[in-house]
């Protein structure tokens, strides 16, 4: 089946923060996936950008099962209501619930041909989970199976640091960063004061084709402060210029060059077959080695 459109996820800079958006734009070379299929969608959220998917599977009379996964039971549900009242009985949707690590082996066992859809989620993760993920992936695949993910290879320094590391209050980034403090002392029971930090961070520039480019983020304390974590019994505390680490593994928001991305795939037995890019996103389909 040949696609008159090529899907991308791209970030779209604007006043210092990023909106993910999904654009459509014709190129040269048309987007091929054999069909019938069932499309596995890793961590689909609302859905939203895999539509454009669906919409141009459904416009050329695809067979298709559409499969999303999320974490969240109740957000799942709610997606999964939303396309009913798009689709109607034109999709077949199946989803499941759970984490990537335990629900990609579930997707292996599934026997038609497959299609893993996985927009922007590679650059959330650290890089040895980033490795661990792709290779589940790339064990769940058969035949012809594809993987079909977008990533983010903007490498201007001074764009990603006005997009990502610019702290004003006001901006989303700053908020998002700083949730984790709030879902703590609503959890567990805390009262870490806000105002006795302050936020900074750091890009990070790796060119090393087996690594990426990342950020990292931290609260530095202002003073000598102690708080104490009622439901794990705890006290926490902080020194003047101490660091409280907003990420795990290595960074976040990671950057990526295609080389390091082809390699990244390479490892775990990926082939990548088509590849187009906007300059900030790019697309890669790709299928495992041994069955070409």
């Amino acid at each position: 089946m040949r696609l008159t459109q090529d899907l991308f996820s791209s970030c779209e800079v604007s006043s210092g923060s990023i909106s993910v958006r999904i654009i459509f734009s014709k190129y040269d070379a048309a987007l091929q996936l054999k069909t019938p299929l069932r499309l596995f969608d890793l961590g689909c959220g609302s859905t939203t950008k895999s539509q454009y998917l669906i919409n141009e599977l459904l416009a050329n009379k695809v067979n298709v099962e559409y499969t999303p996964i999320d974490v969240s039971k109740d957000f799942l549900q709610h997606a999964c209501e939303t396309l009913k009242n798009i689709y109607g009985n034109r999709l077949k949707v199946d989803p499941i619930a759970g984490d990537f690590m335990n629900v990609i082996p579930q997707i292996g066992k599934y026997r038609g041909r497959k299609v893993l859809l996985w927009l922007s989620g590679l650059q959330c993760f650290p890089l040895d989970t980033q490795h661990q993920l792709l290779s589940k992936i790339s064990e769940s695949m058969e035949g012809d199976d594809s993987l079909l993910m977008t990533a983010d290879i903007t490498q201007d320094k001074a764009v990603i640091e006005k997009a990502y590391l610019d702290f004003d209050d006001s901006k989303p980034f700053a908020k998002l960063y700083t949730n984790g403090v709030h879902v703590a002392n609503r959890e567990l029971g805390g009262n870490i004061d806000l105002s006795q930090f302050i936020l900074e961070g750091r890009h990070v520039e790796d060119k090393d084709v087996s690594r990426a480019s990342y950020n990292q983020v931290w609260l530095r304390s202002l003073c000598n402060q102690s708080y104490y974590l009622e439901e794990v019994g705890k006290n926490v505390t902080f020194e003047e210029g101490e660091k409280l680490h907003l990420y795990s593994g290595n960074g976040i928001s990671h950057k990526y060059t295609i080389p390091q991305l082809e390699n990244a795939l390479a490892s775990v037995k990926l082939r990548v077959l088509k590849k187009w890019d906007n300059g900030n996103s790019v697309l890669l389909l790709s299928t495992r080695e041994n069955e070409l």
